[in-house]
């Protein structure tokens, strides 16, 4: 198919040479599968387009002049003819099939492309176009969408959703020391809204894998209540609940035993969260009866849980959620070194095994009831932006066995991502709910937030933020997240990043 393809291309160029030997060179070399097409091209009968960029591109919208000008799309050789009139243009970029764009606008910081809304994937980043965005599931009216070539179904609104995805959650230390002792109230750690960092300044640190950290100040400006907003709007919303929830909590002022205060499971409730992870290093904190007594309090609050219980088939039992017909099953493991205590048994309690056998076969066996699987494995070392190298490995693993996004935790760091046949993956979220405010980098987390059409993953991106006063996620803008993003972006994996890395952004 590909040769046939190239000769196909290879006699228009040669056409094209022989009878516009003006064209500059360099449109005409720009690689085999892509030439400048006239409009004359053969095209099929209608498209609803997509503007689409590399994931870490600062881009967020463009206009129909835009495209038309200097963004100069990459489009699928049989939708050139009508992109060049739709646009206005004498002639556009073209490459191959929709899949051909994507493939290479993935792999390219610099590169926007314009295809079938349908081609899109989480390999790419979906742009508005001024202001419309058409797979985002609250944007607005689709009315009078400027890209659209002949008749075309435009993607059903109600058939998108939106899962919000945040890391960890520490009901001790610093959360209630805000709540309580600085009098913030219940409500305190969600009424976070937007912050700026004011000042940075670097540290030696054994507590990071560069040999220093950066210390900060920040302020807020304005927005309060957007985490919480933001949380309520998704269809379904996860966290990693890290610490045991009892009644009779001893409140730590320091230290890494944790006890989860039941006075501020509300919390939870509040942000809307739907479902905890609970295979982590802390969860067995108050031992097996304080897992068990977590179980039933979040039973009660209507919060669903994986990953621990009384049991190793009860700690392996998914989650599953219905958005709407569209159902999602999630499944949590725990390999944190020196935590194999703390595995499940066939007769004792704890943690679901983080055992690539193990995990393979729970996610071959869910992905035949659910739609979208889920997998959020607990898992490697501290401090540490990049993947390790058996985290990649077992991912992969992981994708392989039909999981459609993983999302990792356990480092108190932001981490690199990466998308594998097709499937995001985070490897870590950072802190969400927790008090570890000493650096800039352990402040920083991000939400995963993925969306699907149907039983598809059409995007995923991260969402960053930075917690103030220990216990509250502010939402950052500016040149603020363009930092924290490069921090996830440049310590990325896979093919999707290797250009990126190597540009040194």
């Amino acid at each position: 198919m590909k040769r046939t393809l190239f000769a196909l291309l290879a006699c228009a160029l040669a056409a094209l040479l022989a009878s516009c030997a003006s064209e500059p060179m360099e449109r005409l070399a720009a690689g085999a599968f892509e030439s400048s097409v006239a409009s004359s091209t053969t095209e099929p009968e209608g498209a609803y387009l997509v503007p689409v960029a590399h994931l870490a591109s600062p881009l967020e919208d463009v206009s129909v002049r835009e495209l038309s000008g200097s963004y100069s799309p990459l489009v699928p050789a049989g939708l050139s003819g009508g992109v060049s009139e739709l646009l206005g243009v004498e002639r556009v970029r073209s490459s191959g099939s929709a899949e051909e764009v994507v493939r290479r606008v993935s792999r390219d910081p610099e590169a926007v492309g314009l295809v079938p809304w349908q081609a899109v994937d989480g390999r790419v980043k979906a742009l508005s176009v001024e202001g419309v965005a058409p797979l985002s599931p609250d944007a607005g009216s689709l009315e009078g969408y400027p890209l659209v070539l002949g008749e075309a179904d435009a993607p059903e609104r109600e058939r998108l959703r939106r899962v919000v995805i945040g890391g960890d959650v520490v009901l001790d230390r610093g959360l209630p020391y805000a709540v309580y002792n600085l009098g913030g109230g219940r409500s305190f750690p969600l009424d976070g809204g937007y912050a700026a960092v004011t000042e940075r300044w670097s540290v030696p640190s054994e507590f990071s894998e560069y040999g220093y950290i950066h210390e900060f100040s920040a302020e807020r400006v304005g927005g309060a209540g957007a985490v919480r907003e933001y949380l309520h709007g998704a269809d379904l919303t996860l966290a990693n609940l890290e610490s045991p929830v009892l009644r009779d909590a001893v409140w730590h002022a320091e230290g890494t035993v944790f006890h989860g205060d039941l006075d501020l499971l509300p919390v939870l409730t509040d942000g809307g969260i739907d479902g905890v992870a609970l295979a982590n290093n802390h969860i067995l904190d108050a031992g097996a009866p304080g897992l068990a007594e977590t179980l039933g309090h979040l039973e009660r609050a209507g919060i669903e849980h994986t990953g621990a219980g009384e049991d190793l088939a009860a700690a392996r039992k998914p989650m599953v959620f219905d958005l709407g017909g569209v159902k999602v099953g999630v499944l949590n493991y725990q390999n944190v070194p020196d935590y194999e205590w703390a595995w499940a048994t066939g007769t004792t309690p704890g943690t679901a095994p983080l055992r690539a056998d193990l995990v393979r076969r729970d996610v071959k066996q869910l992905k035949e009831q659910v739609d979208v699987v889920i997998v959020m494995p607990h898992w490697g070392n501290e401090y540490l932006a990049t993947p390790e190298l058996d985290q990649v490995g077992l991912a992969r693993e992981i994708v392989a066995a039909g999981a459609d996004l993983v999302v990792g935790g356990h480092a108190h760091w932001a981490k690199g991502m990466e998308v594998r046949q097709g499937a995001p993956v985070f490897y870590g979220l950072g802190n969400f709910l927790f008090d570890q405010t000493w650096s800039e980098e352990t402040s920083t987390g991000i939400f995963a937030e993925v969306t699907l059409y149907d039983g598809r993953v059409v995007q995923a991106r991260p969402v960053p933020y930075l917690v103030l006063d220990y216990a509250q996620p502010n939402f950052l803008l500016g040149t603020d997240r363009d930092r924290a993003l490069a921090g996830v972006f440049s310590a990325s994996v896979g093919p999707e990043f290797e250009a990126y890395t190597a540009s040194g952004e």
